[in-house]
């Protein structure tokens, strides 16, 4: 095979999704060869699409336009609303009479089926270039989406984004062949879109004094006199401009107006729709707990987002309006006496019943314009109203519970979808807002919660990657940011579940980001980490180990002394056993280069390894480790709490019990716990160990007394030590108290803090 031809089939065969039907069938197509371009039917679809095509090619040479049926070297497009095809399917077939066929039942169908061919060709048509090979391979490609809804969100209240970049934004989501562009235009931050009837929202709401040389967590307070000069918005000629831009890629832009919390920028404009009706800056970094919102008992407040909506829905013609709902603190409502009049007046049960109240107001005025409500889970809170959409990012419950009631949702929980979070290290990442998601995980995402049924399932409508944009202040850094995880992502929602493989995905990645290269895109060179994988279901005697990365190929070299592993250590090649407590080191290595940071997990095997744990107070579902067994599964977590092996307490003390099976003789006992002030964890304020033969009456209790670090501290694992009664006894109970709730220090004060454990070890 000459090099041309292993060119066009590597990128046949690297088509980001991966189609459900790609045939490659021998052979190629030159480009140069193909000269003009055929429509069926002359339609406007059809017209858009070879404009495309044109645009491509341009290169290459200039093809003509022409409404015929097919002969030789041709491009033939063919939109056909009787054809038997899904909404959204496409057929492309190359090389059949030396020519390129797409047909499709719709024009998505026809622009999807574009995206595909635009993969087949040489990635420098991208910038205008002419490539030296023009081949592409012979293949047919039936192709359809698994979900309807494939979206990224973008918040430009925290740091505001030009039209050059959301144009930008919007092609990465197209060339990804997702559908949604959720706008985050919104929030205590910043007031980003143009309201005629309120000009002051752009005025005043829109900006806000500079601290972009502080860290956003760490903001220094505005000055007296102090003039606001951060910010920006969107008048409404550019919002329709970028609505027509999103169209012809055939992306549907959901506008989110925050209520009735995340509101306080609009009261630095109009503080009447406030609670307590005070003026308030606009801040320049993080505002929580954010408990300025809008008064829920003034009508006025009613009248203004009636007013901001329906200037909203002008602009913009797709089927939703986003608003919010999420992180809604009620402090103020409590103490206010016209939401406290409304809750009596409207027989509420309380401030939850008052946020339903409120979201309910809102829902049938949108129903009215003819659009959907959709908001985040929190509008869960008092009863949902009747038609609302849900999107569920507090995991999955929120989604499970919706679909259940019949209700239509979007899945972007944390866990997977937050595009803010790491995607590689810490250390040697630009800062983040926290968490950890990196590449392999988003692949991993199941976007349909266990626990719902065939017909229930038919509500989740699909995934959204969310961007929030606290430590994003440039178009690169955003970029940086959802690249590659919007692709990850991209397959998931596209491909069928039976296709994704994610070896198969990173050389195809691999490919893609050639593409990237030469569009200017900015990508993330993504985690070096070794994943250290011990498989559960063997014995409690021993352990079976697996070792990976998210860069498959890649050699990994391990040890089991706890040195640091070099190209002289085992090289991992198959899963192997341990059967005493080891600590396992391993890292990537190529040409004796370390890449990345070497990773460690230490086994434990000790008395209680494999026992059953009675859970006197539940862990959240949200931090549940690895489920009944985490505490007692011989593995340790790291200093990332989503790292899969803490379970965590919110607000609520930490009290279990470990059934060792008989009696035995006890010499130490040790608890692991995590402090990560910044996400509200902190260690508990004492931990208490007692014993029991019986599993009632419980002796020999010791207590250990622990405060948290300073503020800001960096996350860190403590282990509790605790040496044993020198006794036999069966059942261990462990109980760690938790603070409660924050101090009024951290942002969160007043809010509840977490207690996280991963592992009690018994010898």
């Amino acid at each position: 095979m000459g090099d041309n031809n292993k060119q066009a089939l590597d990128r046949a065969v690297s088509i980001i999704p991966k189609p459900v039907s790609i045939k490659v069938l021998g052979g190629t197509l030159n480009l140069k060869t193909l000269n003009e371009i055929k429509l069926a039917h002359a339609s406007e679809p059809e017209r858009s699409v070879s404009r495309l095509f044109q645009k491509l090619l341009e290169p290459i040479k200039e093809y003509k336009v022409t409404k015929s049926t097919v002969d030789v070297g041709k491009i033939f497009i063919d939109l056909d609303p009787s054809l038997q095809m899904l909404e959204e399917e496409y057929k492309l077939v190359v090389g059949k009479n030396k020519s390129t066929y797409l047909t499709a039942k719709t024009p998505s169908g026809l622009f999807y089926g574009f995206q595909t061919f635009r993969q087949l060709c040489p990635p420098e048509l991208e910038k205008g270039e002419k490539p030296t090979n023009t081949s592409i391979a012979n293949l047919i490609i039936e192709d359809f989406p698994r979900f309807g809804y494939r979206g990224m969100h973008l918040d430009v209240s925290r740091h505001f984004f030009n039209v050059d970049f959301i144009k930008t934004y919007i092609d990465m989501i197209a060339l990804h062949k997702m559908n949604v562009f959720h706008w985050h235009l919104t929030d205590d931050n910043g007031w980003r879109i143009e309201i005629d009837r309120y000009p002051d929202l752009i005025k005043k709401s829109a900006w806000r004094v500079d601290r972009e040389h502080e860290n956003w967590k760490e903001w220094s307070p505005i000055k007296p006199g102090e003039k606001p000069s951060y910010g920006g918005y969107y008048t409404k000629e550019e919002i329709k401009e970028i609505v027509r831009d999103a169209d012809k890629n055939h992306i549907t832009i959901i506008p989110e107006i925050e209520m009735p919390g995340h509101t306080s920028e609009v009261f630095a404009a109009y503080p009447n729709l406030s609670c307590r009706g005070d003026t308030l800056n606009v801040v320049p970094g993080t505002y929580w707990p954010n408990v300025d919102i809008f008064c829920a008992g003034n009508d006025e407040v009613l009248i203004f987002l009636k007013n901001v909506l329906s200037e909203v829905i002008e602009l913009f013609p797709g089927p939703y309006i986003h608003i919010g709902g999420d992180e809604a603190d009620k402090t103020r409502w409590e103490e206010c006496s016209k939401c406290q009049k409304r809750i009596k007046t409207e027989n509420l049960h309380d401030e939850k019943g008052l946020q339903s109240w409120f979201i309910r107001q809102i829902e049938p005025f949108i129903t009215s314009k003819n659009k959907k409500l959709i908001g985040w889970d929190e509008i869960l809170e008092g009863g949902l109203a009747p038609n609302a959409t849900v999107m569920s990012w507090r995991g999955t419950e929120g989604a499970v519970i919706s679909a259940k009631r019949g209700h239509d949702v979007v899945m972007c929980p944390t866990s997977h979808c937050y595009f803010d979070y790491y995607q590689a290290d810490p250390a040697i990442s630009p800062e983040a807002f926290g968490g950890y998601t990196t590449l392999k995980k988003v692949y991993s995402f199941s976007p349909v919660p266990e626990g719902l049924t065939k017909n229930e399932s038919k509500h989740i409508l699909g995934a959204q990657g969310n961007l929030w944009t606290e430590f994003v202040k440039t178009k690169e850094r955003a970029q940086y940011r959802v690249l590659p995880r919007m692709t990850a992502l991209a397959e998931v929602v596209w491909s069928p579940e039976k296709f994704l493989m994610y070896d198969s995905f990173y050389k195809r990645l691999l490919s893609l980001q050639k593409r990237f290269d030469v569009l200017g895109w900015t990508y993330a060179p993504g985690s070096f980490e070794v994943s250290i994988q011990a498989n559960k279901k063997t014995k409690s005697s021993e352990y079976k180990i697996s070792l990976s990365s998210e860069k498959p190929g890649t050699p990994i070299f391990f040890t089991l002394d706890g040195s640091t592993p070099t190209t002289s250590s085992s090289q991992f090649v198959e899963p192997f056993f341990i059967n005493k407590s080891t600590d396992v080191k391993a890292a990537l290595l190529i040409n004796n280069k370390q890449l990345g940071s070497v990773s460690e997990k230490a086994f434990y095997f000790h008395k209680a390894l494999g026992r059953s744990v009675k859970y006197l107070t539940s862990y959240q579902k949200r931090y549940s480790g690895e489920g009944q067994h985490t505490l007692v599964d011989g593995l340790v977590g790291t200093e990332e709490y989503s790292d899969g092996h803490w379970q965590g307490w919110e607000g609520d003390d930490m009290d279990v019990v470990v059934d060792l099976k008989k009696k035995v003789s006890i010499v130490r006992v040790s608890i692991g716990f995590l402090e990560s002030i910044d996400s509200w964890i902190f260690l508990p304020t004492r931990v208490v160990v007692s014993f029991s033969n019986s599993g009632r009456e419980f002796t020999n209790e010791k207590t250990i007394q622990l405060s948290s670090g300073a503020p800001l501290s960096p996350p860190k694992r403590i282990a509790v030590k605790f040496s044993g009664p020198r006794e036999s006894y069966r059942y261990v109970r462990v109980q760690a108290e938790n603070m409660g709730v924050c101090p009024e220090w951290h942002p969160g004060g007043g809010g509840r803090s977490w207690v996280f454990s991963d592992e009690i070890i018994i010898e």
